[in-house]
């Protein structure tokens, strides 16, 4: 059998990340496959490894704008692909005619209406209210359905039944990440750290805000903030630290930094922060339970599905909620220590290798039924 796998909306963060890595860690012919095809834009493909049964190919129109892509994956795609594989790959949920196909949910915004009106009349608004549309048709369309934690199921189903295609696949963590948990005492000042980008549904404004209330009650605290930016986001950012000019020495934001340069940062914090309202699966959170760190999260039950009870949550919505959570890893070194420990054996238990395996499994069932 070929796999082809049709990526021409995977260019970059976490859907560049899981291609990556699913595979340099892919043995395909022990799952029946003797070649595998990917098509995406050539920065994709540029990133991707080498593997002696892996084909790399692109198309002009898939190195221009998403107009031209769409006519690529509308024209001209589906014709070669019906002439080269036997079963498709869409991990960007893109609609394809094509026959058996499997998609994949990696984005839950288009199925959050609370979250997508974060956004206001916007382009973005509308391209949610796209993506909605599309991804709908997708999961309708395809034979099987990749979904990252077992609550992406019931966003999902509140639009389409989706129980009899569905498969839990969720993503693995590299494994430079890893590095137990410490049992040393807070820096002073207490170091927090959040990692994302700044965006609408994100609130790092709240965590700013939180922090200030520490602070105000005499707790020694500085944060950090890593990621890029979503300009909306970014001056509601901007604006909540101008609101407490005298604590934004306390407050410093990297820009988005090379991935390989991540697990340093981790390494300086002393507690992990996450106030995302929206996730499919989070990477950054699984990399802070990697890195041994104490986590704040947000209370969504698709972190909850990672974190279980090896953190304390709180309502990304409130600072008073991040603030209570913050203080309770703060003034207890034991519970620090406990749910360190936890989190970082939770973290060992997701591999590429078996994010790999699992998935190349169940798209070779696929064809199979076929």
């Amino acid at each position: 059998m070929v796999l082809g796998i049709e990526a021409s909306n995977i260019l970059a963060g976490g859907g560049i990340t899981h291609l990556k890595e699913l595979l340099a860690h892919a043995q395909p012919l022990s799952h029946g496959f003797k070649k595998v095809c990917v098509w995406s834009p050539q920065r994709t493909l540029d990133q991707l490894p080498d593997q002696p049964w892996l084909e790399k190919k692109t198309h002009s129109w898939l190195n221009r704008s998403i107009f031209f892509r769409m006519l690529w994956l509308t024209f001209v795609f589906p014709k070669e692909a019906k002439a080269s594989i036997d079963v498709l790959f869409s991990p960007g949920a893109n609609v394809v005619n094509f026959y058996p196909q499997v998609s994949m949910c990696q984005n839950l915004l288009p199925f959050n209406p609370k979250e997508s009106k974060l956004y206001g009349f916007s382009l973005m608004r509308i391209r949610l209210l796209i993506l909605r549309y599309t991804q709908i048709k997708s999961f309708k369309k395809a034979q099987g359905i990749i979904v990252l934690t077992p609550s992406n199921i019931t966003y999902l189903n509140e639009r389409l039944d989706v129980k009899n295609k569905v498969c839990v696949i969720p993503h693995g963590i590299n494994p430079a990440f890893l590095h137990e948990p410490s049992s040393k005492k807070l820096n002073n000042p207490i170091k927090l750290l959040y990692v994302s980008i700044v965006d609408v549904y994100k609130h790092q404004w709240n965590v700013v805000e939180a922090m200030c209330r520490l602070l105000d009650k005499g707790y020694s605290v500085e944060l950090t903030l890593v990621g890029g930016q979503y300009p909306s986001a970014w001056k509601k950012l901007k604006t909540s630290i101008n609101i407490h000019p005298e604590y934004a020495a306390q407050i410093t934001y990297l820009p988005a930094i090379p991935y390989e340069q991540l697990t340093a940062i981790y390494q300086t914090a002393d507690i992990f922060v996450f106030a995302s309202s929206c996730e499919t699966f989070s990477l950054v959170l699984l990399e802070s339970m990697a890195s041994g760190l104490p986590i704040a999260c947000s209370d969504r039950d698709t972190l909850k599905d990672t974190l279980g009870d090896a953190g304390v949550y709180f309502d990304p919505y409130s600072p008073e909620s991040i603030e209570k959570a913050l203080i309770k890893l703060i003034e207890d070194p034991s519970l620090r220590q406990e749910l360190s420990g936890k989190s970082y054996t939770r973290a060992e238990s997701y591999s590429w290798s078996i994010c790999a395996d699992q998935t190349f499994q169940y798209l070779s069932s696929i064809a199979k039924k076929v």
